[in-house]
């Protein structure tokens, strides 16, 4: 019956593999090449690796192979002759945080305006900033863009432009609802604002269509398409809610 054959490790012309087992390897002679001076076994580590991965003849093994076992055996400390040094390795815990990090938005504003629900739209710097120590912390906003305050803290700094104490605040960013071409109305696209050219105060639609926070070229992205929108110019427009993109 044909044997396995390490060729690759033993030499070109191959070792019978259940010799290499269960038998042992013949060492040649160092004086006269070809004589057998006795014979020299394997390490145990590696008869044992034999033993539970190679496939052998029929008969050759009394015990079933590791992986015709059942789940039971292969359980930390109740190995058997059966599973020789095979266990189940336990799941652990992975590593990092159950939640994902949030970045909070930290700036300041009038203490007539540190209330939680305020919105503010951001115009940049005014002169009077100028020698303001904390002015790199309160002009962190990106200009023309609408925030809400969502937080107060108990920190506050003298302001030189409100003349009054200024308070230390979380913001997020809010874009206002705004109207949209239908063609461009689709949900998750990120498409730059076009303003409309109407100066009818009168249309029910004009804050639509002139929001407050978003400015034309401004970067959007739509996160729901709302109602079909009645134009009396005859422009097919949408209603749309909106959030910044980046």
């Amino acid at each position: 019956m044909r044997h396995w054959t390490l060729a690759s490790r033993y030499g070109r012309f191959g070792i019978d593999l259940v010799r290499l087992v269960h038998g042992g390897v013949h060492k040649a002679s160092p004086r006269t090449p070809g004589r057998r001076t006795g014979l020299t076994r394997l390490p145990a580590p590696f008869r044992k690796r034999c033993r539970t991965s190679c496939r052998e003849p029929p008969g050759r093994l009394d015990q079933p192979a590791p992986w015709s076992l059942p789940p039971s055996t292969y359980r930390r400390g109740n190995r058997s002759a059966d599973a020789r040094g095979t266990e189940t390795l336990k799941p652990r815990r992975a590593i990092g945080r159950a939640g994902a990090l949030v970045v909070v938005q930290i700036t300041l504003v009038g203490e007539r305006q540190a209330e939680a629900g305020h919105e503010f739209i951001y115009r940049g710097p005014q002169p009077e900033c100028t020698p303001c120590k904390v002015r790199s912390a309160c002009l962190n906003q990106d200009l023309g863009r609408r925030y809400r305050v969502t937080r107060v803290r108990d920190v506050s700094h003298p302001c030189l432009l409100n003349e009054e104490r200024a308070r230390v605040v979380e913001v997020e960013p809010i874009a206002p609802d705004c109207s949209l071409s239908a063609r461009v109305g689709v949900e998750g696209a990120v498409l730059a604002y076009e303003k409309l050219v109407c100066s009818n105060g009168a249309c029910p639609n004009f804050r639509l269509c002139h929001p407050v926070g978003v400015e034309p070229g401004m970067k959007i992205r739509v996160v729901e398409v709302g109602r079909e929108l009645e134009c009396p110019l005859g422009y097919s427009l949408v209603s749309a809610k909106v959030a910044y993109g980046n």
